[in-house]
């Protein structure tokens, strides 16, 4: 099977605006600035960039190195001082940064499986810390009176009420039958 002239001439402009791409000023920047923070590795070098990077100019790299749309959700997640235009995100990298916050990612970003860009938020930032959500409750003041009695052994009030997630979490789905929570009074 043959290639038609036509396909070849637009695969070959094609990898030509890719070269091209790639030797610029902006890929150069954009993958320096990852490749000296360690966030991606590469078989060129690329000199170190210290400075901050746009995010306009990590989406236009993105087009030609995938590694870069699958790193950009976390880095802005988690890194956001690292680039100088957070106030111009797009609809849909907003979108993404809003369902990673919430735990939620299962959208494409740009072509990007969510499955490959949501992997990178635990390598980002604080290695293997997932995104924390905000949640509010009511107290007893004897509930209250608890959290602060545990804060004088050390414990923060997170700390004490996620201790006694996990405390109830082993009693009531750990080994054996899984038991009702609601039908046992504490």
């Amino acid at each position: 099977m043959s290639i038609s002239p036509s396909l070849k001439k637009r695969l070959q402009a094609s990898a030509d605006k890719a070269k091209s791409a790639r030797q610029s000023s902006r890929f150069k920047k954009v993958l320096g600035k990852l490749v000296a923070d360690g966030l991606i590795q590469t078989n060129q070098v690329y000199a170190p960039s210290r400075g901050k990077i746009s995010i306009k100019d990590c989406l236009w790299a993105g087009e030609f190195e995938q590694r870069i749309l699958e790193l950009l959700p976390a880095l802005v997640l988690k890194r956001p001082g690292i680039f100088s235009d957070l106030e111009h995100l797009p609809a849909d990298l907003l979108g993404v940064i809003k369902a990673l916050r919430r735990g939620e990612a299962t959208e494409d970003f740009r072509s990007v499986p969510a499955a490959s860009y949501r992997q990178w938020v635990a390598r980002v930032g604080h290695k293997g810390k997932e995104p924390t959500l905000l949640k509010s409750f009511r107290f007893s003041q004897a509930d209250l009176g608890c959290l602060r009695d545990l804060s004088e052994l050390g414990y923060s009030e997170s700390d004490a009420v996620r201790m006694g997630l996990k405390l109830m979490c082993e009693k009531f789905l750990g080994e054996g039958e899984p038991t009702d929570m609601r039908a046992t009074k504490i």
